[in-house]
């Protein structure tokens, strides 16, 4: 979830139109399935040659919504450690958490709203020149960083439209980056944790795949016609399993999946190492929100993991919520705060854990 003070994670309603074409590619695998690697340099080129939309502005464009206020992402890490693959995730700098835990080797970022697009672009090009995580910090700090910050997007954005929205919204976010860096700092004191901004390790995998060209920032809807697809056609012929599917706590919000969502996401390739990585804040009283998961706000969230590969599978039916997946959910016993889903539930239950 991003940080929205008032009206929480709406829905990725479909605000985007279309531009370029969003099917699959002819002679593209089969929905869910792998293709044999391509070229390494066709592999950059797929990469970086997928369709987006086109975003709208919307009442979202605010700097709160380029920061996160799930507390407790720490969860999620000795279950996703070096799964590696590809990455998908909307929202922003919690992505990158998660996928420098991961060690993912592609990263997809998407979101429908066109400032969190562009902090997503600007934390990118901060890695690609900054050394380390207090470095990317301070470089977020406009009252002390500004000048330096517009240096690096007239490099890095030299000639785009885009330039002047970008120095915008960093304007825009600054100070909510700001005020999470300090919630972060007092999570990982309390809950000792290494993560990219603490971490120079992690900091370097990521600056790595920013150097690269491995971090794309895209303008998309969950419910829209051509970036999830065009990535999905993209992880296939690249022949890079989609491990992690971040989806927050958006899908709650759905009241079912539509046949957008369900068609394009159907389409991803995933394998027995993926997982569907959310956050939820219905039910409550079943699924209590992790402890301190409501430190920055004061909604918390519960955490789960669920097989990619079956809930790709439970797409394919007529009608489905992601409340239905909550049905035969296991509550961990040592963490309350996160739940496993499906197979995963099954196991563990016959494992007895």
């Amino acid at each position: 979830m991003r940080f929205l003070f008032v009206v929480g994670f709406l829905p990725f309603l479909l605000l985007a139109s279309c531009k370029g074409a969003g099917t699959a590619a002819p002679g593209a695998a089969a929905p869910g399935a792998q293709a044999p690697a391509a070229a390494a340099g066709d592999v950059q080129a797929i990469f970086l040659g997928s369709p987006e939309e086109t975003l709208k502005p919307t009442i979202w464009d605010t700097g709160d919504t380029t920061v996160t206020n799930e507390d407790r992402l720490e969860i999620y890490e000795p279950h996703i450690r070096g799964i590696g693959g590809g990455y998908f995730g909307v929202g922003s700098i919690q992505n990158f958490t998660l996928a420098a835990w991961a060690r993912s080797e592609y990263i997809w970022l998407m979101d429908f709203t066109r400032v969190v697009v562009a902090a997503n672009k600007i934390h990118t090009a901060f890695l690609k020149r900054l050394k380390t995580p207090a470095e990317h910090r301070l470089m977020w700090d406009k009252k002390k960083s500004a000048a330096a910050a517009d240096k690096i997007f007239d490099e890095e954005f030299k000639g785009s439209e885009e330039l002047p929205f970008i120095k915008e919204s960093y304007r825009k976010a600054s100070g909510y980056l700001i005020i999470t860096f300090g919630f972060l700092d007092k999570l990982t004191k309390k809950r000792p944790y290494k993560f990219w901004l603490n971490d120079q390790e992690q900091y370097d995998y990521l600056k790595g795949l920013a150097l690269a060209g491995r971090i794309r920032a895209l303008r998309g809807d969950l419910n829209g016609p051509t970036t999830v697809t065009g990535i999905a056609t993209a992880a296939k012929q690249m022949g890079v399993p989609l491990r992690i599917l971040y989806y927050s706590n958006a899908e709650e919000y759905f009241k079912g999946y539509k046949e957008p969502f369900k068609k394009s996401f159907s389409q991803m390739p995933v394998d027995d190492k993926s997982f569907v990585v959310r956050t939820i804040s219905f039910n409550k009283g079943k699924f209590r929100w992790a402890e301190d998961s409501d430190l920055s706000t004061d909604r918390g969230f519960h955490y789960s993991l669920q097989p990619a590969t079956e809930f790709v599978e439970a797409l394919k039916l007529a009608q489905v919520d992601v409340r239905d997946f909550y049905k035969t959910a296991l509550i961990d016993p040592k963490e309350y705060g996160l739940s496993w889903l499906g197979s995963l539930a099954e196991k563990k239950r016959a494992a007895g854990k």
